[in-house]
């Protein structure tokens, strides 16, 4: 029964992984969720430091120290900016 959870998981994984490379907005959204890191979020002009608590088709959730909890949708972001996806260089 484990086994069949774990195969489950990993082809949810992997699907998500998919939808996400092909649209590097979610992908960086998502990183921020998995990842627990903060990004800035630019919408209609203005920046919002906030950590990504849940992304779906039409609303992101995030955290952030000044404003508390957060919903934008989707549509209106124009980008995302952070530490996300960096690898150290040997």
């Amino acid at each position: 029964m484990k086994t069949r959870h774990l195969i489950s998981l990993a082809a949810a994984l992997a699907v998500s992984a998919a939808a996400a490379a092909g649209d590097p907005l979610r992908a960086a959204l998502e990183e921020s969720r998995d990842s627990g890191k903060g990004v800035s979020l630019y919408v209609n002009g203005q920046s919002i430091p906030a950590v990504v608590v849940s992304v779906d088709d039409r609303y992101v959730v995030a955290r952030s120290q000044a404003q508390g909890k957060i919903v934008v949708r989707l549509e209106r972001i124009d980008g995302v900016a952070g530490f996300i996806g960096e690898r150290k260089a040997p």
